[in-house]
């Protein structure tokens, strides 16, 4: 063969070869989640690699999308939801871009109405909190997450910001501080509809999120709350395959002050915290906790009141390694702002959402790189639509570029 003709021929053959190779490194996929019963999508929809702490969750679509690297190409696909059976899927069948369509159908399991009688709603509670050491991952590992948090009123975006960062964690029960490392992070704020207020995450506040390992926060877990509030088994659920205990809880009479409504689910076996939704009480909306997320959320404020006028959390759990740990929180808040000049008069809703997307039993400490009540909002970084390509997500339900984009609009307009 001619030189001048095998030297390019050998190039074009290995960039083929390393441009496969690094298309092997990982597949991604995508898809809706919907009921089998009723084809509507289902959303908070879990969508992992079964007990190895990647995954991410469904929007209010039904959709998500999920990066899965080459180290788990031999693994299996886990789907799942409360309420519904789990579906299984071998990773090994699928194929890189390959859009999903995954129906689920309703869980069978119900309790007998007269056996729950027999069940004691706070010594449940007992075992669980006094279990957390033997059920929840008590070795040192490192949580990949990210959050988004996203403010406005009506139509018009006031405040958007997402981060991706690392938080490392001694073990559930281990007293020592969490770490964290900031990766990424952006954040816009409309300037001339919310000068006033600033929303916007810090380590701490992040931290606090998971409850199980931070239970003096909890203002229903921790000791002045269990006094505070009133505990009952509902039934029994299938979440992820396992049968779980729904316990329902609401303020005592007469107690107003941090207190809570809501559901939390237990493991039947084991006694491990899987999920919590909750609310804070009408009372507790007039006179909100100051561990609330949105409340520690707040950064800046100028001469105006601030009334919460709804509130909900929702906090899951998952398995990795036959251990729990957390798996995602997604909150939405609304709030009444009142000013002194009538623009600054208005109702804002907050939509926040933190999803762990890999989970890492072998990385060592690192040290932290923002104080833990430090704004990441006075991080930003570069990267343009391109800025998450290479982290599992939670879809959002709108348009995130638009979002930014109209935001910056707004700004450049009242600058000029």
């Amino acid at each position: 063969m001619n030189r001048s003709l095998f030297y390019p021929f050998i190039l074009l053959l290995l960039l083929a070869f390393f441009n496969s190779a690094s298309a092997q490194q990982r597949i991604v996929i995508s898809g809706k989640v919907t009921s089998e019963l009723s084809g509507e999508p289902i959303s908070r929809a879990s969508i992992s690699i079964n007990n190895k702490g990647i995954g991410t969750g469904t929007n209010d679509a039904g959709q998500f999308i999920l990066l899965i690297p080459q180290d788990n190409f031999n693994d299996t696909l886990s789907i799942s939801c409360i309420g519904f059976d789990s579906k299984r899927i071998p990773v090994a069948g699928l194929k890189n871009d390959q859009v999903l369509n995954i129906s689920l159908s309703k869980s069978t399991i119900e309790l007998m109405e007269v056996t729950i009688t027999h069940y004691n709603a706070v010594k449940i509670l007992q075992k669980a909190i006094a279990r957390i050491p033997e059920n929840n991952i008590n070795q040192p590992h490192m949580l990949r997450g990210f959050y988004r948090m996203y403010t406005f009123k009506n139509d018009a975006p006031l405040q958007l910001s997402e981060a991706v960062f690392d938080v490392f964690n001694f073990g559930y029960g281990d007293k020592r501080a969490d770490l964290f490392r900031l990766i990424k992070a952006r954040n816009e704020k409309n300037i001339r509809d919310f000068s006033s207020l600033e929303f916007g995450q810090k380590p701490n506040t992040i931290f606090e999120q998971d409850i199980v390992n931070h239970l003096p926060a909890c203002g229903f877990l921790n000791e002045e709350g269990l006094e505070r509030h009133e505990y009952e088994v509902d039934g029994i659920v299938n979440i992820n395959g396992q049968d779980a205990f729904e316990l329902v809880f609401k303020e005592k009479r007469g107690e107003t002050k941090d207190t809570y409504r809501g559901v939390m689910y237990i493991d039947t076996k084991t006694y491990a915290f899987i999920s919590f939704d909750y609310c804070l009480s009408p009372g507790g909306l007039k006179t909100p906790a100051k561990n609330n997320f949105v409340l520690k959320s707040l950064i800046g404020i100028g001469g105006v009141g601030l009334n919460m006028t709804g509130d909900r959390m929702r906090v899951n759990y998952q398995q990795v390694n036959n251990k729990w740990v957390l798996a995602s929180v997604e909150g939405t808040d609304s709030i009444a702002v009142n000013g002194p000049a009538p623009k600054d008069n208005f109702n804002a809703q907050i939509k926040f959402n933190y999803q762990i997307t890999t989970v890492d039993t072998n990385e060592d400490p690192f040290e932290s790189t923002m104080g833990r009540n430090e704004s990441i909002n006075n991080y930003k970084s570069s990267g343009g639509e391109r800025f998450w390509k290479d982290y599992n997500i939670l879809l959002s339900d709108y348009n995130v570029d638009d979002i930014l984009k109209q935001i910056q609009t707004i700004n450049k307009t009242k600058t000029s």
